[in-house]
């Protein structure tokens, strides 16, 4: 599906919003959610819009879910965390996407986050973040 004027992920995808961008290729895209419900909480969006997850074609799935775990498995190492929530929801923004929550079993949330972080991380500490999840991925075999 083309993008569209009003989806505030296709802007981002299409470069017209800043974000803290950890993976990119030619059809996915990964950045650090503004409003984070833990640190290195992470967004995967496919670049083409769709309404939701299910819409996308199975080939485009297929390459949305690996790129996933590559990146969870890149949080993993990176916030040597327990696991890696995978939440797909959607209903603030109308494009797929995909959160990312490095979790551990001691960090005092609940199974399922119900509101973002009450101190969200500055601007600095959101790009020391996103280079740190750069770094492992960088690392990581795909």
């Amino acid at each position: 599906m083309e993008p569209k004027s009003d989806c505030v992920f296709c802007k981002i995808a299409k470069g017209e919003i800043p974000s803290d961008i950890v993976y990119e290729d030619s059809d996915i895209l990964a950045f650090l959610d503004i409003n984070p419900y833990v640190k290195g909480h992470v967004l995967v969006i496919p670049k083409s819009h769709s309404r939701w997850v299910w819409d996308i074609d199975n080939k485009n799935y297929l390459n949305l879910t690996e790129k996933v775990k590559f990146i969870a498995n890149g949080l993993r190492k990176a916030f040597q965390t327990d696991w890696i929530e995978e939440v797909i929801a959607g209903m603030d923004v109308k494009h797929s996407h995909i959160h990312l929550l490095p979790r551990k079993f001691d960090d005092g949330i609940e199974e399922l986050p119900k509101s973002p972080l009450k101190t969200k991380p500055l601007e600095q500490e959101m790009k020391e973040i996103a280079d740190k999840i750069r770094s492992f991925l960088k690392h990581q075999k795909f």
